[in-house]
């Protein structure tokens, strides 16, 4: 099938606790996860309306109350007035909607387009707080704004995405009006549940991608975008229904006064007519049909006419890997590009693909015992090619630089021989290091940043401290120090211990350094920020392209 992404109709969701914090840290929690501590009231805007006081009594007060079992959000409910409502999974991106009416003046029946769910229902003296009491379970909501599921703070918000791709999306704000009591900020920290017809109709949540820790701030009366990217972490959105969510944040005081909200945004990446073009290949490949198992149909090149790659061959085995051929097809064309007996399968996706300045990067991954190597391909004048830096190892976009990185194996982290015999040393300890690289338009193709050595001076005013002498301190060897144009500093560095019996063993290890944001590579995603934390194994080379 061809992928196109086409926005639908896109809703911004004020969730999560509408609380007042008071000289505390903002409890954590997410569309998921909710902090089981109860919250405390919500601050009502001055310029309040006489009707929005509180009273226990039907119909419920409108505005969106949260649903609680257990400590953890299930549920969402948005009532209205005229007896009707919505109501959302904590952790879902449907939206359901309902009406309700009163039976007997204390029972429920509330009316879903599939089903009728009854409920005895009591109210606190508060009128904020309805507890929900099924045949066989209870339900305890806590009204958190006068918003709706479009504003669920009631911030005068609205959220929409436009100009989707595979690889991301401009993200639309406009603010008016609300109940506004401070400053608006929102995170660009994203995440994004992802609808599955395969396992059981269900949404999950995927990793974060973004920069934690930064936000922006939304002036009120205002209009404004930003572009969102989430290919370092998710690589390209397949064919699917998705919900974009980020934290908002009401702020009164930074110093702990604030409500806190979830917004969800609403698109889909939706089939388009590609049909044609994988037939032509099947016909090509002698194929059937069914073999055709995945596809990437998209207009490369930008020339308003599409093009695609099909993967032909066998479903994935336990092990993510599957034999196969893969082929390239546009309206003149159609021949295979790879064939392989283990291509490495990410979900279901067997190829995977790079916005660069002027193309796309289409990446296949061939999988070894304990590496993958990356495959890259991309269009030149019209004819596809494959890249200089192809075959190399594995290739990715990490989210600590801005740049693309290739992950080389080696076995080089430690040496054993007898004094003397060098040349019979053994080298062994798999270790994986990353390389980084630009894309240059001028060639079409990825140029590497080369090392270039520098000096211990330098090294210390590039990082502010001597960390040459930190190593020296702990005991090692500081062998060579290489600094990137893209700020990466590369510090080699050795243990050797020699055997009473004239053995020598020697450990290698490397320093990871990043001069831009001050700050030193996570090599093993343990959230540290050492030059231990930052050791990949083994010893850096100047660059893997002038071997």
């Amino acid at each position: 099938m061809k992928i196109k992404v086409v926005g639908a109709i896109l809703i911004g969701m004020l969730i999560m606790s509408a609380c007042s914090f008071s000289n505390s840290k903002e409890t954590e929690q997410n569309s998921v996860e909710n902090s089981s501590e109860e919250t405390s009231e919500v601050f009502i805007s001055p310029d309040q309306a006489p009707e929005d006081e509180f009273n226990p009594q039907m119909p419920v007060h409108s505005g969106i109350w949260q649903a609680v079992d257990y400590g953890r959000t299930n549920y969402y409910y948005e009532f209205s007035e005229g007896y009707i409502g919505r109501r959302l999974g904590a952790n879902a991106g449907d939206v359901e909607e309902f009406s309700y009416e009163v039976n007997d003046g204390d029972n429920l029946v509330i009316h879903y387009a599939d089903r009728d769910e009854y409920a005895h229902y009591s109210f606190g003296d508060d009128g904020k707080h309805l507890v929900l009491t099924y045949q066989d379970y209870q339900q305890n909501l806590q009204w958190m704004s006068h918003g709706t599921m479009e504003d669920m703070g009631g911030l005068g918000l609205t959220f929409t995405v436009k100009d989707i791709t595979p690889f991301g999306c401009t993200l639309q704000y406009t603010q008016s009006d609300g109940y506004v009591t401070g400053e608006i900020t929102a995170d660009k920290y994203f995440s994004l549940i992802v609808h599955s017809e395969e396992d059981d109709d269900e949404w999950g949540s995927t990793d974060y991608f973004g920069t934690e820790g930064q936000t922006f701030t939304i002036e009120k009366d205002s209009s404004g975008e930003m572009q969102i990217d989430w290919t370092s972490k998710l690589g390209m959105l397949v064919l699917g229904d998705y919900v974009l969510t980020f934290r908002i944040r009401d702020i009164r005081n930074i110093g702990g006064d604030w409500d806190s909200f979830d917004y969800r945004v609403w698109f889909s990446v939706l089939a388009n007519d590609g049909e044609s073009l994988i037939e032509k290949v099947v016909t090509e490949a002698g194929a059937d049909i069914s073999d055709a198992r995945y596809s990437v149909v998209y207009d490369f090149d930008n020339d308003s006419v599409m093009e695609a790659f099909v993967y032909i061959g066998n479903a994935p085995d336990e092990y993510a890997t599957s034999a196969g051929e893969v082929w390239y097809v546009d309206g003149d064309r159609c021949a295979m590009v790879k064939e392989c007996d283990n291509f490495f399968v990410h979900g279901d996706k067997v190829i995977d693909m790079y916005p660069t300045g002027d193309s796309v990067v289409v990446e296949l991954e061939e999988a070894y015992t304990t590496s993958t190597v990356s495959y890259l391909f991309m269009l030149e004048n019209g004819e596809w090619k494959e890249s200089a830096i192809s075959g190399m190892g594995y290739f990715f976009k990490p989210d600590y630089v801005s740049d693309y990185c290739v992950s080389v194996s080696a076995y080089d982290y430690c040496v054993d021989y007898e004094d003397g015999k060098e040349d019979d040393a053994l080298y062994t300890g798999h270790t994986w290091k990353n390389y980084y690289f630009y894309y240059d338009e001028k060639v079409s193709d990825f140029k590497e940043y080369v090392g270039k050595d520098i000096s211990e001076g330098e090294l210390k005013a590039a990082c502010g401290f001597d960390l040459a002498a930190e190593i020296r301190e702990a005991g090692y060897q500081v062998d060579d120090i290489f600094k990137r144009e893209n700020g990466i500093i590369n510090v080699n560095y050795s243990k050797t211990e020699k055997g009473d019996a004239g053995t020598v063993y020697k450990e290698f290890h490397n320093v990871t350094y990043n001069e831009l944001n001050q700050r030193y590579a996570d090599a093993w995603g343990t959230n540290g920020n050492s030059w231990q934390d930052s050791d990949f194994g083994g010893t850096y080379l100047k660059a893997i392209t002038e071997r």
